[in-house]
């Protein structure tokens, strides 16, 4: 049985959110650039783009110190585990 059932299931639910995030931003952000247009439209779809980047990025991140945590707690686990062995 694995530990932290939540975390896991969390860590997917940020990966495919992450990519939600990146790909409908994107879309949307130039949509609507396009739709303002002028100097002003190219701005707004370029932060958005850049906006949609980072929080993709964000998302990722959390999700790898998640990943992170838990293989830190397993690897804690096992080496006291290995240590309580040797010292029996």
């Amino acid at each position: 049985m694995q530990k932290y059932p939540f975390l896991r299931f969390s860590i997917i639910v940020l990966r495919v959110l992450g990519w939600i995030v990146l790909v409908v931003g994107v879309i949307a952000f130039i949509v609507f650039g396009i739709s303002t247009g002028g100097a002003m439209g190219v701005l707004m779809a370029i932060a958005g783009v850049i906006f949609s980047f980072l929080a993709w990025l964000f998302l990722l991140a959390t999700r790898e110190i998640i990943y992170i945590l838990i293989n830190v707690e397993e690897n804690t686990r096992n080496t006291a585990e290995g240590i309580r062995e040797k010292s029996r």
